[in-house]
């Protein structure tokens, strides 16, 4: 976790809107009230209860919203081991998929040391399953693949 945040410093939160437009239309599904838990607030200061509820704002937020939060969803992952096991899933899912640009928009923001974070994190969390789906591979891709600005 030290090294996620000497990676990950705390700077001021994104300003609004954190989440991508297309969820707030009427007919969408809304931001399930992401706005108002992350809005305004530092990724440290989020409390592990808080991301375990709002897991699914990784899929709303904007690119620059899902930068800022992502190291408080790898924090309560490695805190929470068990009881965050599908935030873990969620993040190596997200990662692998660097072919579709809504997620490498995302994924191509990270700088060197981030993912080198990240993919340690990635080795660290990853189990069977993530194996031999061939996820944490594809991950572990997309992270060098943004470390070198491809």
């Amino acid at each position: 976790i030290a090294r996620i945040e000497q990676a990950f410093r705390i700077t001021p939160p994104p300003l609004a809107p954190i989440v991508v437009a297309g969820y707030l239309r009427p007919d969408a599904q809304g931001d399930e009230g992401a706005t108002e838990a992350f809005l305004g607030k530092t990724w440290k200061s989020l409390s592990a209860d808080l991301l375990a509820y709002h897991r699914s704002a990784m899929y709303m937020f904007t690119p620059c919203a899902h930068h800022y939060y992502f190291p408080a969803f790898m924090s309560v992952a490695l805190e929470l081991r068990s009881e965050a096991e599908d935030i873990s899933d969620l993040i190596i899912y997200h990662l692998s998929l660097d072919h579709d640009s809504y997620w490498w928009e995302r994924i191509r923001l990270f700088d060197g040391p981030q993912c080198d974070v990240i993919a340690e994190f990635v080795g660290l969390i990853s189990d069977e399953i993530h194996g031999e789906s061939g996820e944490a591979i594809r991950a572990l891709a997309a992270l060098e693949r943004a470390r070198q600005g491809v």
